[in-house]
């Protein structure tokens, strides 16, 4: 994600970002042609807010200017084991994963609501579209037929408004993971008791990183989940590990990889002599995602996972927003 983990992120505004590398590149295309297919990226409602320029309309007449518009700005300046088990402890716990499970949610929610609806992709824009540009001294607009190679190479922010002119979606760019990344998976996995049993019970995994490509991530999973054990005590099951995500595969929306993970594994089980544990944890397993949209995709796994000598099978599903 381009913006930092946090309950709200602001509502969506309807200004956007035309990303450095793409105005350069429109700054090479015939003047009259540059409002055909322009990258964009919607910005928030707490970002700041460019002044507001005279808006065009469709039939607003294109004018070129000699080689591409003025070559220098105006800028304006702007402002092994843990021991006997201790009754209870186990309980404790399970309510303090209960409400950072609950807050990771409320997290995911949010962030799906904003980083992962938020529009990323490519719109048409009248070639006298204002475009409010940002760079060393201050500010400047003009419009995007008057952009040329050295006022796009001087700019570091550019700004449109869909107030200003014609604006019309052509469609999301693909999922994109490279950068921050915020999942949240639900599902069940086998809970070994010290009794020996292994029963299913609730697991989520809460997971953060960075992508530094786009087929390539390393985050920080926890795992937090619980059951009852024979003696209807709490188990708290408490997994803590780095992973290595690798999703080569892709076909269409479906994309499809494997990852591994090691870490630390604990246990708290009350009602037990020797109930605590903790110890090496190694996974690993499968990965699949559909994209809803450029940043936002439906994640599933599966893993398996092995700790206090034991093999254990884990299934999972939620969603990774980008």
């Amino acid at each position: 994600m381009t913006t930092a983990f946090a309950f709200g992120t602001g509502c969506l505004s309807n200004t956007y970002s035309i990303p450095k590398r793409d105005l350069q590149a429109l700054a090479q295309v015939t003047p009259e042609r540059r409002g055909d297919r322009v990258r964009v990226v919607q910005r928030f409602s707490t970002s700041d807010r460019p002044p507001e320029a005279a808006p065009v309309q469709a039939s607003t007449t294109i004018v070129v200017v000699g080689s591409g518009g003025p070559r220098h700005p105006h800028p304006r300046a702007s402002g092994h084991g843990l021991g006997k088990s201790s009754d209870g402890l186990a309980k404790a716990a399970k309510d303090d994963a209960k409400f950072w499970i609950v807050l990771a949610a409320l997290s995911a929610v949010g962030l799906a609501a904003t980083e992962g609806a938020r529009y990323d992709g490519w719109a048409r824009l009248h070639p006298m579209q204002p475009v409010h540009l940002y760079g060393p001294g201050g500010y400047v607009v003009m419009p995007l037929a008057h952009i040329d190679p050295e006022t796009a190479a001087w700019a570091n922010r550019a700004i449109v408004a869909d107030s200003e002119g014609p604006f019309v979606a052509l469609g999301r760019a693909p999922l994109n993971r490279v950068g921050f990344n915020y999942s949240l998976l639900l599902g069940t996995t086998e809970q070994p008791s010290a009794d020996g049993s292994e029963e299913l019970g609730f697991m989520s995994h809460i997971q953060f990183g960075f992508f530094p490509a786009q087929e390539t991530g390393i985050v920080f999973d926890i795992g937090l989940g619980f059951r009852d054990n024979q003696t209807g005590n709490t188990i708290i099951d408490g997994r803590y590990a780095l992973e290595l995500q690798l999703l080569p595969l892709s076909l269409g929306a479906l994309h499809a990889g494997v990852f591994a993970q090691t870490g630390l594994g604990v246990r708290l089980e009350d009602g037990v002599t020797d109930g605590n544990r903790q110890g090496l944890l190694l996974g690993g397993g499968a990965m699949a995602q559909l994209e809803l949209t450029t940043r936002l995709a439906l994640t599933a796994r599966a893993q398996a996972t092995r700790f206090y000598g034991t093999l254990v099978s884990d299934i999972s599903v939620g969603l990774s927003i980008y």
